[in-house]
């Protein structure tokens, strides 16, 4: 190969060599600004983060503060309804009041009804002596009692108990109103007792 043709061929490899170079520095300057790009991206996604999770503290603080409120919500809601409750219970107690009185007067209307009936028996007596008649009244004076027993027995186990009803040590006697320490008194024995006193 003649000296003419050998730089020839080293040209050939020069200018294949330099567009190869401007090629690969083509790329370089992309890839650099690729990853200039990136970088910005990235920065930017860093302080996109650190705003999230700045954001995230603010609710979570904020969260923790209405978990508080809720709590003392339903504390208020708790005192309301146990005020809701003393006044049920306040207002059942004076319907068992109201039931008590209604309860002495039927006993009263029923004592009167026995005493009449008893009256009747010894006019009976006088006027038909031992027979039929007489001794169906006697027999209905003796069951009668009887069959009412039961719930005599009921209602003053109730009475019984509540009398006899202590309270804790941390609550005072003297504490509650005067009106739920005295127990009506005006209120004398029954007629059936006070006929019976009477007779004996």
């Amino acid at each position: 190969m003649g000296p003419s043709l050998k730089s020839e061929a080293i040209s050939h490899d020069i200018e294949a060599l330099e567009r190869e170079l401007a090629g690969l520095r083509t790329r370089v300057e992309d890839d650099g600004a690729n990853f200039a790009t990136l970088e910005q991206q990235i920065a930017e996604l860093r302080e996109n983060l650190l705003r999230t999770r700045e954001s995230m503290a603010e609710r979570e603080a904020r969260l923790a503060e209405k978990q508080q409120e809720l709590a003392e919500a339903k504390r208020l809601e708790t005192l309301s309804t146990y005020e809701d409750n003393l006044r049920s219970q306040r207002e059942a107690g004076e319907r068992a009041a109201t039931a008590a009185s209604e309860f002495l007067a039927a006993l009263d209307a029923y004592d009167d009804e026995t005493l009449n009936v008893r009256q009747l028996l010894e006019e009976m007596r006088d006027a038909f002596g031992r027979d039929v008649r007489v001794s169906e009244v006697e027999l209905a004076l003796q069951e009668e009692p009887l069959r009412l027993l039961g719930t005599w027995e009921a209602v003053m186990a109730a009475t019984k108990w509540r009398l006899n009803m202590q309270f804790e040590d941390s609550v005072a006697v003297e504490e509650f109103p005067q009106d739920l320490h005295e127990l009506p008194r005006d209120r004398g024995p029954t007629r059936l007792l006070k006929e019976y006193l009477r007779k004996n």
